[in-house]
């Protein structure tokens, strides 16, 4: 299931023109009783789609479930679904439309109350659906931070493309404005919106409530161990209290809290305490980026994970996170760049959020999740077409549709894209 869904991932098809609901991302904001509820639904290519509630629970759905959730998001009666069904796809009863109608319905009011919160796409997630998907763009960009001028045409053209979700990756000593105003555009165009940054950047409570009153949906921090000295020495001096102030304030004004967890040998001997530390305080969505290298001589002076011994890290990680029952995904691995100190890279981050995610720089560069760090095309100037199509992308399908389950690690999500153990698969520096 998850290799026949990776193989539609990066592929770009024409739709076909007798879709009842075209390909594109449709968003609306209801009301009831004072509570506002946003609702995105990206169709794809082939008509099925994924419904998103408040950037928080997400489900997803057949080409008829794309028409009746479209119908309900608009206030259609149920007739008018009802006829739209009927003239659109042929095999079942009016009694068995109707029924699927009450069922998108529930389903629909379930996502906009989850319980929980889980922001972030997981491919191992969306893989499960019976329905393959052919995606019409990533689910996900990772923009870094940039002047308004810069950031607002960059999220007009994502939006465009359809993309529903952007990361704001907010360097040492960006301007809070700058951030502010980007989380506010993405506001108002619809998108979900979140921020990526070092805890000790993010320990404002004005900036929080400013973000908070932008709009922002997730923000995700660097938690490198639940030890001050250990964390400090990764994060910088003073990070880990401002973790743990970010982290209650997030968890106070009810705003999803993701702790991005750096993986090197130092933090993986700590991992257990550190789950379990987090989930404590309230934290239970996780992002691990592990840190690797093909050089045994690298990976022992700088304590990183040599390629041979990846698979290893991954089920130790697997296994703590299960036992925790802790929601999280893996970033693709981060090739170690010996070049760069260990801690300024850690702070830089992954290349983007996971594989349904791109890369796009100021500029509008975009960048594949895997492999070389190579440009696709740009955004603002290339047809998105012609981006979706490179052979950038190809080469990256190429690899995540290959199979990667073997025997020596059977099971595990990192597994679902690539082997942890190839360089091919990580994020290159080069």
């Amino acid at each position: 299931m998850v290799t026949d869904w990776l193989k539609r991932l990066f592929t770009f098809k024409p739709a076909p023109a007798t879709l009842p609901v075209q390909p594109g991302l449709y968003h609306v904001m209801q009301e009831t009783e004072g509570t506002f509820t946003r609702l995105h639904l990206r169709v794809e290519n082939d008509g099925s789609g994924m419904l998103v509630a408040n950037a928080m629970a997400a489900a997803r759905l057949s080409p008829s479930g794309v028409v009746i959730a479209k119908g309900l998001m608009e206030g259609w009666p149920q007739d008018r679904i009802l006829q739209t069904l009927k003239a659109s796809f042929s095999g079942a009863t009016e009694a068995t439309m109707r029924a699927d109608i009450e069922t998108v319905s529930a389903l629909i009011e379930q996502i906009k109350t989850p319980g929980d919160t889980y922001p972030v796409f997981n491919l191992e997630d969306v893989a499960i659906s019976p329905y393959g998907a052919q995606l019409i763009a990533p689910l996900e960009a990772s923009l870094p931070l940039a002047e308004p001028e810069i950031v607002a045409p960059l999220l007009d053209r994502l939006w465009e493309i359809g993309i529903p979700h952007v990361t704001f990756l907010a360097p040492d000593g960006f301007q809070t404005d700058s951030l502010i105003r980007a989380v506010e555009r993405a506001e108002d165009l619809g998108m979900i919106a979140g921020v990526r940054s070092r805890a000790s950047n993010l320990n404002d409570e004005g900036l929080l409530a400013d973000l908070r009153q932008a709009g922002v949906d997730h923000i995700t921090f660097l938690y490198a161990a639940n030890n001050p000295e250990m964390h400090d020495a990764i994060c910088g001096s003073g990070d880990y209290a401002a973790a743990q102030a970010v982290l209650a304030w997030l968890e106070e004004n009810q705003i999803s809290a993701i702790a991005e967890i750096p993986l090197v040998q130092t933090t993986l001997d700590v991992l257990h305490e550190t789950v379990d530390t987090l989930i404590e305080e309230g934290a239970d969505n996780f992002v691990f980026v592990a840190f690797a290298t093909t050089d045994p001589a690298v990976a022992s002076t700088d304590g990183v994970f040599h390629s041979e011994g990846m698979a290893q890290v991954a089920a130790t990680v697997e296994d703590i996170a299960n036992m925790a029952q802790a929601r999280f995904i893996w970033d693709p691995p981060v090739e170690r760049d010996p070049v760069t100190p260990l801690a300024e890279q850690v702070r830089s981050g992954p290349r983007c959020s996971g594989d349904v995610a791109v890369r796009v720089e100021p500029n509008g560069t975009i960048i594949p999740p895997r492999g070389p760090y190579a440009s696709a095309g740009n955004v603002l100037t290339d047809s998105w077409e012609s981006i979706w199509g490179d052979d950038v992308f190809r080469t990256y399908r190429e690899r995540v549709t290959a199979p990667t389950r073997c025997e020596v690690c059977p099971g595990l999500a990192i597994c679902a894209a690539d082997c942890p153990r190839d360089r091919n698969g990580w994020a290159q520096v080069a």
